[in-house]
């Protein structure tokens, strides 16, 4: 059984719901030390999937994440709303990738794990990914649901039919198995997502989440796909603003105004502390715990088969 301990590195701010240029000092300064100090302790090597942007600001933490033996991803080169791959057409995904790669490559070598921005994918994603040397996606969360609190919902409605083991993608779409030569590992979930936020929002929905997933694991091989940001180990230090995002208000009042207030609790040290429990149990429980490259090359020696 494998456990990927996954981490999406970007400059927003769950303080202020936007982008934010302290962020990314504070990231590098708090956040990661103390997220690789607790990885370090449970000896879990990971993926952290950096924005292109984010390593061009703070090219010091890429080589603070690399020195300590784990695998550098992309997660795409803006995680600004209006930058999303849903938005992009096939040309500016290749562009936004090519971009990510030459701001992280010369650091961390050669990259080829991906997760979209904010897990928003369209038809051309996968051509894109391919194209620009990917091997890997972890950007759908099958059988999860968002509904309303989530930009690019419609597309994302998608995932509750999309496959829950670990597929070869289709070229026509990112929930299809298919023929090409990226894998898709999905995000753990069971409507609800299997992610540093609702760990900390809910302690015990992550605890029977978590009994479920297990179970699965032990029972089919599905790996387990485990999200976390490393700006969510960062203390609560000034009052939270809701920065609007968008002008549909739907998406403001669910999305910007409820998710944001929500994704507030339990920061800093409550977290690091929510999630030291989590990669206790899962070590007794006798899950591995690999990178997304490693779990590739794993799949990839044992035939794998979509």
């Amino acid at each position: 059984m494998y456990f990927l301990m996954t981490n999406d590195v970007e400059a927003h701010s769950l303080s202020l719901n936007r982008e934010d240029p302290e962020t990314v000092d504070l990231v590098y300064r708090v956040g990661l030390p103390r997220l690789l100090d607790l990885l370090s302790r449970h000896d879990i090597t990971s993926t952290f999937y950096f924005t292109g942007m984010f390593s061009e600001q703070s090219p010091e933490s890429l080589d603070l994440v690399h020195d300590h033996g784990h695998e550098i991803g992309c997660h795409g080169y803006d995680h600004s709303p209006g930058r999303a791959f849903d938005l992009l057409s096939y040309n500016e995904q290749v562009i936004e990738l090519e971009k990510a790669k030459s701001a992280m490559e010369p650091i961390a070598g050669k990259i080829s794990s991906f997760r979209a921005p904010a897990l928003r994918t369209n038809e051309y994603t996968v051509k894109a990914l391919e194209d620009t040397g990917f091997k890997t996606d972890s950007s759908v969360c099958s059988q999860r649901f968002d509904g309303p609190f989530s930009f690019g919902a419609k597309e994302k409605m998608k995932w509750l039919g999309a496959p829950r083991l670990p597929y070869l993608l289709s070229y026509d779409a990112i929930t299809k198995k298919g023929f090409s030569n990226v894998l898709e590992i999905p995000i753990s979930a069971l409507l609800i997502p299997f992610i540093g936020t609702t760990m900390r929002i809910s302690p015990p929905i992550i605890k029977l989440l978590k009994k479920c997933l297990f179970k699965e694991s032990f029972q089919t091989g599905k790996p387990i796909v485990f999200l976390f940001h490393p700006n969510e180990c960062l203390d609560m230090e000034a009052e939270s603003i809701a920065t609007r995002r968008t002008n549909n208000l739907i998406e403001y009042v669910f999305a910007d105004l409820i998710r944001h207030k929500l994704k507030l609790k339990n920061m800093g040290n409550a977290s690091l502390n929510l999630l030291d429990d989590l990669l206790k149990s899962a070590k007794d429980y006798g899950f591995e715990f690999v990178s997304s490259r490693q779990y590739y090359d794993i799949t990839m020696k044992n035939n794998f088969k979509n």
